[in-house]
């Protein structure tokens, strides 16, 4: 886990937002490998294994697939990825193309329960957890592959306004976004500039 992306993590618990506090036991070129991040309002504790932060044991994560270059590079041109300073989000599958994107894009990559055999570094982190435990408004692309309405929900949460998401077809668009394109697999849309983000995140629906 990167340090510099450890501020824009949350604890998932039903609180108020706050930051949470690491304690590091082992770090490696700006990486956290091993540790624990603390929540000060409800005092859980998140290991840090491998560079991997635990939020939840049980949350469901892909198969293994191989990386695809044809993928990694529509997901680093349909977010936009052309900005060191940006931090892009990959959710489920899509996060088994991460090896391939340290190539393709300057920006960090966190990724969200991706396939088990996907490991951290050179610019990747990666957190489990069943909802993404990101503050509001704190990243500036989102990949989302099929997911809960929990997990959906939170994750439109953690998008700046006007930045982009790309997600199953079989998913609506959610609300004040713009739909920007779409094939027979995805769309990409942008979120309104003007949204506030402290206005109630809808559930994402299944298309009809």
């Amino acid at each position: 886990m990167l340090i510099a992306l450890v501020d824009m993590l949350r604890c998932p618990r039903t609180h108020d937002e706050t930051w949470l506090v690491a304690s590091i036991d082992r770090a490696e070129r700006g990486d956290i490998v091993d540790g624990t991040l603390g929540c000060p309002i409800c005092m859980t504790e998140y290991p840090i294994r491998d560079g991997i932060v635990w939020f939840d044991d049980d949350a469901p994560r892909p198969p293994s697939a191989a990386p695809n270059e044809a993928e990694a590079t529509r997901l680093a041109a349909a977010l936009d990825l052309t900005d060191p300073k940006m931090v892009a989000v990959l959710h489920g599958d899509w996060g088994a193309h991460a090896p391939l994107l340290p190539g393709l894009t300057p920006a960090p990559i966190l990724l969200v329960n991706p396939p088990a055999d996907i490991v951290t570094g050179d610019g990747v982190s990666i957190v489990v957890a069943n909802r993404a435990p990101l503050a509001r408004a704190s990243v500036d692309a989102v990949a989302m592959a099929a997911a809960s309405n929990e997990m959906a929900g939170s994750l439109v949460a953690s998008l700046r306004a006007g930045r982009r998401m790309l997600a199953p077809a079989s998913m609506s668009v959610p609300p004040n976004f713009t739909e920007l394109a779409r094939d027979n697999d995805v769309w990409v849309a942008q979120l309104d500039a003007q949204f506030v983000t402290s206005a109630p995140i809808m559930p994402l629906r299944r298309a009809r």
